[in-house]
């Protein structure tokens, strides 16, 4: 027998659709902010959202009536028939999020139009008006969302950790804030400022929202054709990385979600990054509304492209051409704001240029000539003790000793056969070097071999010292992005055990110490704990019950990863030392080769 669901459960199941998790809310409540023409969005969080979800703006507020429609199933302004849809320029349009939110929690609405004298408040629970009266409030519209989901409690005990659905919630306030420069934003946690955004430029808006560091690296893509127009940011290809994080589609101003898009994007960096590496980007499309579909998904982050496949095309192209004019030239941005003044120089005062003092017949293919074990590469010195071969220092450092390939030293036997004379040493494309051996000519992954090295070294100590910690004598302060920083503090404990002491302020964190052998450079020190939270993320894995060796080689993945320095003969030189002084030197931790041969015979037979 056929019967029509009651109203309060037909919202439950449309709550559904729309109200995931906490986030959901704040979605819906700022995109509404933003339909009323507010200037000012204050979104305030408490516990995630889980106790409380408050928006306050000052867009054109409502009159009493509306307010109390506005919380009816499919009640809205934006549409009023079919033909409406294929216009539609504003965020919402359906009419069911404040439907949806009242049906899964208590909410209560103060709202004022800028003609009247008073404001009007009304409270929902369970799709059921509760009260409604006359309120002192200012212009504008202040929703207040409380005990998401108290009236489904399977939906409440699923919902994830604090950390986590705090880390959507910052997702959410970032897509709306990006496509808004031009509207002031602010996000309060717990009593903790989050996020103050002023009015800005679009790059730097991106730069507040997702860090400094990745704003400086950007190229700028521009294009206007019949079909579309596109315009926006994209990262440079050594920034790119495995995991996503910073890649934004926008449509006249509205997020939207495209693996087929994604796929323009990264056809654009081809031979320019890692297979499966993605880079970063913030790309805005406009086209006129009829061209595309926004009523496909109830989240409205699926959209329908009328000429899709002309749309990839055009994309991959500009990404291409940007990459080829901009990408590898310095980026200079004319931002004067809270720069120092330059004082004024005197032409007529002649200041001469520095004398730089050298050894025009230094050879440094002569091995009298190669630092003592004193002055050795600080990456080196900072090895732990545990990791010191002391006989390879000796080996490195010393004057006429053998090297790697001398027969004292225990590697592999294909190396056995060569002696202590200075090989040539290449480095190829900044990721391989190219040296010799008796048989033919080894080439050698060098973010491998740093990863084989880290690795061996991370787990000596683990093993023998119990921890990995070194303190630094500069404390290295840092402002990464929120994201980072809320991954890293759930998880004090796990950086405790890799060897990294934190301490954490409002919106930036004091970095005390690293495991040995980490480059204490705030640049690096960046790169370094963004891939450990980005490790720690990826699989909500509990590293305090891992083995040694699953942590170290975690550390190692971290620590070798980022941008590799060019190499000098030196540096290269121990790079082969440490790698074949290693119990593995062939493979990384993961089984990935970290040296290749080609023979004599080879090389012979492609000479025919």
């Amino acid at each position: 027998m056929l019967k029509v669901l009651p109203s309060h459960i037909s919202n439950l199941i449309a709550a559904g659709e729309v109200v995931q998790r906490p986030s959901s809310v704040v979605k819906e409540m700022m995109e509404n902010a933003v339909d009323a023409g507010a200037l000012n969005i204050s979104v305030v969080i408490v516990d995630s959202g889980k106790t409380l979800i408050q928006v306050i703006d000052d867009g054109s507020g409502m009159s009493p009536d509306d307010a109390k429609t506005a919380f009816l199933r499919h009640a809205t302004s934006k549409i009023s028939e079919a033909e409406d849809l294929n216009h539609i320029t504003t965020f919402g349009f359906r009419g069911e999020a404040l439907a949806s939110v009242c049906s899964v929690a208590e909410v209560t609405l103060k709202t004022k139009r800028i003609d009247d004298e008073t404001g009007y408040e009304v409270k929902f629970a369970e799709s059921k008006l509760i009260s409604e009266g006359i309120v002192s409030t200012p212009t504008g519209s202040n929703f207040a969302v409380r005990n998401l989901f108290y009236n489904i409690p399977a939906r409440r005990k699923f919902m994830k950790s604090d950390a986590t659905e705090f880390r959507q919630i910052v997702a959410e306030f970032s897509r709306i804030a990006l496509t808004r420069p031009q509207i002031s934003f602010k996000l309060t946690h717990n009593g903790n400022e989050i996020y103050r955004l002023s009015p800005a430029t679009l790059k730097k808006r991106i730069q507040e929202v997702a860090g400094k560091d990745l704003g400086k690296e950007l190229v700028h893509i521009s294009v206007n054709t019949s079909i579309i127009n596109i315009h926006g940011f994209i990262g440079k290809p050594e920034d790119s990385k495995k995991s996503t994080g910073n890649q934004y589609f926008f449509v006249n101003n509205r997020f939207f979600r495209t693996p087929y898009f994604q796929k323009a994007v990264i056809k654009g960096y081809s031979g320019l990054i890692p297979e499966g590496n993605l880079p970063s980007f913030f790309i805005y499309f406009e086209t006129a509304p009829d061209k595309i579909d926004v009523n496909i998904h109830p989240t409205k982050t699926e959209i329908k492209f009328e000429e899709d496949y002309a749309i990839f095309d055009i994309l991959h192209s500009v990404v291409r051409e940007s990459l080829g004019k901009n990408a590898f030239m310095p980026s200079i941005d004319f931002d004067r704001e809270g720069a120092p003044e330059i004082p004024h120089v005197n032409s007529s005062s002649y200041v001469p240029p520095p004398k730089i003092n050298y050894d025009p017949l230094f050879n440094p293919f002569n091995v009298t000539n190669r630092p003592s074990a004193e002055n050795l590469p600080d990456y080196i010195r900072s090895l732990p003790d545990s990791f010191h071969d002391k006989d390879l220092l000796q080996r490195i450092a010393g004057s006429g000793a053998e090297t790697l390939y001398g027969e004292n030293l225990s590697s592999p036997a294909i190396f056995a056969d060569s002696r202590t004379d200075q090989k040539p040493i290449l480095q190829y494309a900044g990721k391989y070097i190219i040296t010799t051996i008796k048989s033919g000519i080894v080439f050698i992954d060098i973010r491998r071999a740093m990863e084989r090295i880290n690795y061996e070294k991370y787990l000596d100590a683990l093993t023998t010292e119990g921890k990995v910690a070194q303190r630094i004598l500069f404390p290295v302060y840092l402002e990464p992005n929120v994201t980072v920083i809320s991954i890293l503090k759930e998880n004090i404990g796990v950086l405790e055990l890799m060897g990294i002491d934190i301490s954490f302020a409002d919106n930036s964190l004091t970095v005390n110490a690293l495991p040995h052998g980490v480059d204490d450079e705030t640049a690096s020190v960046g790169e370094f704990l963004s891939n450990i939270a980005e490790e720690i993320s990826e699989g909500g894995i509990n590293f305090e019950k891992e083995t040694k060796e699953e942590l170290a080689k975690r550390l190692a993945k971290s620590g070798s990863s980022g941008k590799i320095a060019p190499l000098n003969s030196f540096e290269a030189q121990s790079l082969i030392d440490y790698l074949f002084a290693c119990r593995e030197p062939n493979f990384t931790p993961s089984g990935k080769p970290c040296i290749t041969i080609l023979s004599g015979e080879e090389i012979e037979k492609n000479f025919k």
